[in-house]
């Protein structure tokens, strides 16, 4: 049963994050460059002022800090006072790009795609941000980069092309930071509206939001659609296990876009759902920065 987490509106809500350390879900709504924190048993969020556009979030160490894909690059984000500290802007000689989704790896490392803002060109990158501060760019040519994730044992990594219709799957090394071998996932074309936001489940199990297509679905670790759960929104963005045993799936949404009557159709566009699961996530990982927090 999909119930609704917070019941507001958010032009383009994506991100969502969970720390277990202080029961808090994090989200961001990309265009209005705010980053959104509601505690669990919370009715309404806590609004940080990100400064830029904003695409993604990671926890660090520090539980009052964030590593953020900004369109102004990579910042550590105070949530306490909302001060940024900025470690690299690697995209700052391609002014129509900006950061979209990222995630942190098994070791620590952020990993954030980039895309140009009319995805009508293949311009778009995939970054490795170590904890040094320093950046490769580990695969490139993607329309619109999005979901990224990895397998419970750190073998595979998952990455969405979404105006590709495709989830890919990378050979993955966890020491190195290494991901080789693209391969297509699953090819999504077949199924109603377009790849987003994933998450990896504990069994392996990719699930994954469809912008456009008002369901999050469940592939196996061989790319079979295993389940298909219909929400109550056109554009779900993105998911993220949280709770205390983190079975509670949340589940962001868009409404940017949508005329008059798709809002009054869909009036809960734009809101975090979520709904309990039978197969737990994964608790997150840290990014882990040399750089020093915000004073």
């Amino acid at each position: 049963m999909t119930s609704v987490f917070w019941n507001g509106r958010a032009t383009l809500g994506e991100g969502p994050l969970w720390d277990s350390r202080i029961d808090t879900l994090y989200w961001v709504d990309i265009v209005a460059g705010v980053v959104l924190a509601q505690i669990s048993g919370a009715d309404r969020p806590k609004r940080i002022e990100a400064g830029a556009q904003v695409g993604c979030l990671g926890l660090t160490d520090d539980p009052r800090v964030l590593v953020a894909g900004l369109r102004t690059g990579w910042h550590l984000l105070d949530v306490g006072t909302g001060d940024r500290t900025l470690l690299a802007d690697p995209e700052a000689d391609r002014p129509a790009c900006r950061f979209n989704d990222g995630s942190v790896d098994p070791a620590g490392r952020f990993w954030t795609g980039s895309l140009e803002d009319g995805e009508t060109r293949a311009v778009g990158r995939l970054y490795r941000l170590d904890a040094s501060g320093a950046h490769t760019v580990v695969d490139q040519g993607f329309y619109c980069p999005n979901g990224i994730d990895w397998s419970p044992d750190g073998r595979w990594m998952y990455f969405v092309d979404s105006r590709a219709d495709v989830i890919y799957r990378y050979a993955f090394d966890v020491e190195s930071g290494a991901a080789t071998g693209r391969q297509v996932f699953v090819d999504t074309s077949s199924l109603p509206g377009i790849p987003d936001g994933l998450r990896v489940d504990a069994n392996g199990d990719v699930w994954c939001a469809f912008w456009d297509g008002a369901h999050v679905s469940r592939f196996t670790p061989h790319g079979a659609v295993a389940e298909r759960l219909p929400v109550p929104v056109l554009r779900p963005t993105s998911v993220v296990f949280g709770g205390p045993d983190l079975r509670t799936m949340y589940i962001t949404s868009a409404s940017i876009g949508l005329t008059e009557a798709q809002l009054a159709e869909w009036p809960l566009s734009g809101s975090v759902l979520r709904r309990t699961v039978d197969t737990p996530g994964r608790p997150s990982t840290f990014f882990h920065s040399v750089r020093e927090a915000p004073a």
